[in-house]
């Protein structure tokens, strides 16, 4: 039986360029490659007390793979099927929220004196969408191999990575619990303005 599916080549380019990275990440650090795996992060307590910035060039890589993923899967929801054109404009959009956001939270820190807490949630954050980047790929295979008219397996996708996404902030907080709580006036003037407000309007303007 031959699948009904839409034949786009970019699409298929960037599929097996994601899968092609993914090997190379393994292939360069295996522990890093399982941790990423594994998104309820059991021993991550340990690891941040230990290094609390610790952004390296791999954090990066799995990074953008989250955030090239989450462009295909949206470009395909709102066009129905792939575009190139849409996919790049979506990658450079969400790109520079994520970097601005990152900027945002650091310059916060050095400005109201709490660089130390900021820099562990930079770091919680990149961590848990390298796990999600991971995720999203297996997604778009499914919704790859699918037919683009089939709108609900898409939708399904895109919720389940949204759901995710926001568990890993709730793990987050869950792991700043005694940070937050010493501060939870600052903590939802800053949710509200510089986490949920962003999001919003970017999904918004996209779904």
């Amino acid at each position: 039986m031959i699948r009904e599916i839409i034949v786009n080549d970019c699409l298929t380019i960037i599929l097996f360029i994601t899968f092609f990275f993914k090997i190379i990440l393994k292939k360069i650090n295996p522990i890093l490659f399982y941790e990423n795996i594994d998104l309820i992060k059991k021993d991550l307590k340990n690891k941040i007390s230990n290094n609390l910035f610790g952004i390296k060039l791999l954090d990066v890589a799995y990074n953008i793979l989250f955030i090239s993923n989450l462009s295909v899967l949206f470009t395909i929801y709102v066009n129905k099927e792939f575009n190139i054109i849409i996919y790049f404009k979506l990658f450079q959009n969400i790109l520079l929220l994520f970097l601005s956001k990152y900027i945002l939270d650091l310059l916060i820190g050095k400005l109201f004196i709490t660089m130390k807490i900021m820099k562990k949630y930079v770091y919680l954050k990149i961590i848990y969408f390298n796990s999600l980047g991971i995720l999203a790929s297996i997604l778009n295979l499914v919704v790859a191999y699918t037919s683009f008219e089939h709108i609900s397996i898409i939708s399904f996708c895109i919720c389940l990575t949204l759901i995710l996404f926001i568990f890993s902030y709730f793990s987050i907080f869950v792991l700043m619990k005694k940070i937050i709580y010493k501060n939870w006036f600052y903590f939802i003037l800053y949710l509200c303005t510089l986490e949920i407000i962003p999001y919003y309007y970017l999904i918004s303007s996209i779904l």
